[in-house]
């Protein structure tokens, strides 16, 4: 029986173990979202739009789904670059699930406890900062970096005036997490005067405002109006039972705090569909909306996952994509010599335009997307004007599809 029991699991393995195809398919997913990770926590910009990145992450989780073994251990973001003024967070600095549908939400509100109350915020599209108070004095800011260690960046908090430098009636120690960003009335008051003394217009808010913290023009980092919204806290002594009470004391010493609405389990969907209409009225950027258990206990009962908590959610907002179809890809040599794929479809109309061709990053982006000549594909206006590409109907395929190569220049 014993002999007959090891049989049958040995045969388990090898009838699951993952194709040598979709293990290159795994190696080529790990290798783009790595270095999208690097290029988005680290150098602060992004090599591709976050619907592309989400979707290249969804298809890297449906293969783990299928083939555990294909599974890395999880990480959060990207570690902090070489420069030596690395901090190291006292509590690890964790991302959030997200969800793309309201069956999403459903399926977490049935996990977490339903007979409670639930914080609903704007999720702003900025850089997350972590920042440490003793005796009501600032004494640290860090980047969240890859979640355990960030960059010190107290001197251009400092400078920025985001965040008052001391607080009133503060508890000893605190620690929180908020994100810098640059309103849009303060990104288009920058570039006017870029534009005035002949320098490029800044393309993105986002990033805009991670440049502005590596800045040692302390002077010019004054002059940005970046600002900050604090959205948790991290260590106080002692917190307060519920996220509401902790943001109205966060408020009430002085630190600008997201604004926050609570709703029960059964309003949680009505009131994400009341915030995300007013988005549009926001001064900020924003990517999603925030949904975390108020209950502070049972938020810390439900516990962590390696890469998010447990209590909380991030609804995205995600794009509806347009069917067409690859009719071929031209490599661009750009000013620094440096070949960027670029894809040709069929014209589809998106929002009242016509597109027909999109970025394809490079061709690690390609190989992890699978990307064949003749596919149809899925299109995307990212942010509501980029074109993108976020993936492929694989079951449409008959077998005329072309590989895409590289220049032997590459």
């Amino acid at each position: 029986m014993k002999k007959l029991i090891l049989l049958l699991a040995t045969i388990q393995l090898i009838c699951t173990a993952a194709p040598q195809h979709i293990e290159q398919q795994a190696a080529n997913l790990y290798t783009i979202l790595r270095h999208a990770d690097d290029a988005y926590y680290n150098q602060h910009k992004s090599i591709m739009g976050d619907a592309a990145y989400n979707a290249l992450r969804e298809q890297l989780d449906r293969l783990i789904s299928a083939y555990p073994e294909l599974a890395e251990q999880p990480s959060v973001g990207a570690p902090a670059n070489g420069s030596t003024n690395k901090v190291k967070h006292s509590i690890p600095i964790l991302s959030l699930q997200k969800a793309y549908s309201d069956d999403d939400v459903q399926a977490f509100l049935g996990k977490c406890e339903t007979n409670q109350l639930y914080c609903i915020e704007p999720k702003i599209d900025g850089l997350t900062v972590a920042l440490r108070y003793s005796n009501g004095l600032l004494v640290q800011a860090s980047t969240r970096g890859d979640g355990k260690a960030g960059t010190d960046i107290t001197a251009a908090i400092l400078a920025s005036g985001a965040v008052p430098a001391s607080l009133t009636h503060a508890p000893e120690k605190l620690e929180v997490r908020g994100e810098a960003f640059l309103s849009l009335p303060a990104f288009e008051a920058l570039n006017d005067r870029r534009e005035k003394a002949g320098l490029s217009r800044l393309k993105s808010p986002r990033n805009t405002a991670a440049g502005t913290l590596r800045l040692k023009d302390y002077a010019e980092v004054a002059n940005r109006s970046l600002e900050i919204q604090i959205f948790e806290v991290l260590a106080m002594d002692p917190i307060p039972p519920t996220h509401t009470q902790a943001l109205a004391l966060l408020k009430s010493i002085g630190l600008p705090t997201i604004e926050s609405r609570t709703a029960t389990s059964a309003d949680v969907l009505s009131a994400i569909s009341e915030l995300n209409q007013a988005r549009t009225k926001f001064s900020y950027a924003t990517d999603g909306i925030v949904i975390r258990i108020d209950d502070r206990a049972i938020f810390e009962q439900l516990g962590t996952t390696a890469h998010h908590p447990r209590g909380a959610l991030a609804r995205k907002y995600k794009e509806v994509p347009v069917k067409s179809r690859l009719l071929s890809v031209e490599w661009r040599i750009g000013a620094t010599g440096k070949q960027t794929p670029v894809a040709h479809f069929e014209p589809v109309e998106i929002q009242d335009a016509t597109v027909q061709y999109a970025t394809l990053h490079n061709l690690d982006y390609i190989r992890a997307m699978d990307l064949q000549l003749g596919d149809w594909i899925q299109v995307i206006r990212a942010g509501g004007s980029v074109p993108e590409i976020i993936g492929i109907y694989s079951e449409l395929r008959n077998g005329t599809e072309i590989k895409i190569t590289a220049p032997e220049s590459l």
